[in-house]
């Protein structure tokens, strides 16, 4: 009897050893141990080291250790002006906004025609505004931000990193620094948009290449009345864009970006609203509207959805 009874004490505890053992093994792999990773996928995690910049713009004004109000820019790109008042943050949203302003479009240009349909808009940015501090600058990850943008000819907005860097070297062909127009609405009539890039200054060295018409890959409309995300993955030798999720544009250091080299330098965020006399006519019938920001990320690699 004694032998039986020590027999099934045995078997008992192997049996909770078995199971403890298949409990820690299953709670392991859950949590992304091996190396394989529950939080991963062959493009990035969504581990809490991932992510390293987050704005939801919750509260009523701008969080002053992450973002600045763009400088006040008079003529900024012939028919625009960066205003302070334009921008404001209430219930959960970045609002940008932008009207119609003839008396500002006057005294900064003497032609009638510009000056009738000039725009004063706004900005942000992750530097501060006398240009003294960058808040916020990262090199290469992955760059999210969920935006509704309105549908007005003549203007865009955008949502853009620039780089501190783009004119101190102009023989790297863009790897000591290069402006990245992650999306600009341009030719918004036609439901177009486009992601840029510029390097070497703004002077007589100053080269660009654009996404073209590479907006038509994307199923659906942005230009809906709805959020979308836009978003780069800044990589060491690429550039890839998205909208929604769905890659449209992919550019590396070949033909394809004028065998030019991957910037190598941080940049920092900005997001604008703005016009120019070559993006069109401004609606006659146009009075204000606003481009709306719902949160803007940063991670280090792509995170799982």
């Amino acid at each position: 009897m004694e032998l039986a009874y020590n027999e099934r004490v045995v078997k008992l505890t192997i049996i909770f050893l078995v199971s403890l053992v298949l409990v820690v093994v299953l709670l392991f792999v859950s949590c992304g141990g091996g190396g394989g990773g529950g939080n991963s996928n062959s493009n990035g995690n969504t581990g809490s080291d991932n992510l390293i910049f987050s704005e939801d713009f919750n509260g009523t004004s701008l969080d002053n250790t992450k973002w600045n109000l763009i400088y006040e820019d008079n003529n900024r790109q012939g028919r625009s002006s960066w205003r302070d008042d334009m921008v404001s943050v209430s219930g959960g949203y970045l609002h940008i906004k932008f009207k119609r302003d003839a008396t500002l479009g006057a005294a900064q240009s003497s032609d009638p025609t510009i000056a009738d349909n000039w725009i004063r808009a706004g900005g942000i940015r992750t530097r501060s505004k006398d240009w003294t501090k960058i808040l916020f600058e990262n090199t290469f990850g992955y760059y999210e931000a969920r935006i509704k943008f309105p549908k007005i000819s003549g203007t865009w907005g955008a949502f853009w990193l620039m780089s501190p860097t783009i004119d101190q070297d102009l023989s790297n062909g863009g790897e000591e620094g290069t402006e990245i127009d992650i999306v600009e609405t341009i030719d918004n009539p036609r439901g177009g948009f486009n992601a840029a890039l510029h390097w070497n200054g703004y002077g007589a060295a100053h080269k660009s290449v654009g996404s073209g018409d590479n907006y038509k890959l994307v199923s659906g409309n942005i230009y809906d009345g709805e959020f979308h995300t836009f978003a780069l993955h800044w990589k060491p030798a690429e550039y890839i864009f998205y909208v929604d999720d769905h890659e449209f544009w992919r550019v590396d250091g070949g033909s394809n970006f004028n065998n030019s080299g991957i910037n190598k330098n941080p940049n920092y965020i900005k997001l604008t609203v703005e016009s120019a006399p070559w993006a069109g006519d401004i609606p006659e019938d146009f009075t204000e509207a606003e481009m709306v920001v719902d949160y803007v990320r940063v991670y280090k690699q792509p995170p799982q959805k």
